[in-house]
């Protein structure tokens, strides 16, 4: 259990929008700066984008159908040690206060694969997700 008491943090809105938009010095000095790249570690930003731009696939659409296929697509990519996200992805850290947030994303995802669901996501994130939109007089990161 987890408490959220001001809803999803902003910077899951802000790296998803950054990473859509193929800015891969942002994302990653985000990531490193939220835990999610420790330290001791150091990888090649544009490496991260293109381990980060296949999961975010749904987003990139304006209508996408999450299938059983495309869920096993997914985790056969980042589940074979000769696959080159899995070599990253095992370098990256998954920090304890975005445990809870992951659990669920995966578990709606999952349900939607089920489902064989057709979902406008970028649509929804835009309206749901803090972060995601540039409001007004908004500094932009990285720019």
């Amino acid at each position: 259990m987890d408490r959220l008491p001001g809803g999803l943090p902003t910077t899951i809105g802000e790296s998803l929008r950054m990473t859509l938009d193929g800015e891969a010095d942002a994302v990653y000095e985000m990531l490193c700066e939220e835990g999610f790249v420790k330290e001791t570690v150091e990888l090649e930003p544009d490496a991260v984008l293109d381990y980060l731009l296949p999961i975010i696939e749904p987003m990139l659409v304006e209508e996408f159908t999450f299938t059983r296929g495309w869920m096993r697509s997914q985790a056969a990519r980042v589940a074979d040690p000769r696959s080159p996200a899995y070599q990253l992805g095992k370098r990256l850290n998954l920090p304890p206060s975005y445990l809870l947030i992951h659990r669920v994303t995966l578990s709606t995802i999952g349900v939607l694969c089920q489902l064989n669901a057709t979902v406008r996501m970028r649509t929804e994130l835009e309206e749901w997700l803090p972060g995601f939109v540039v409001e007004e007089g908004e500094a932009v990161a990285g720019a």
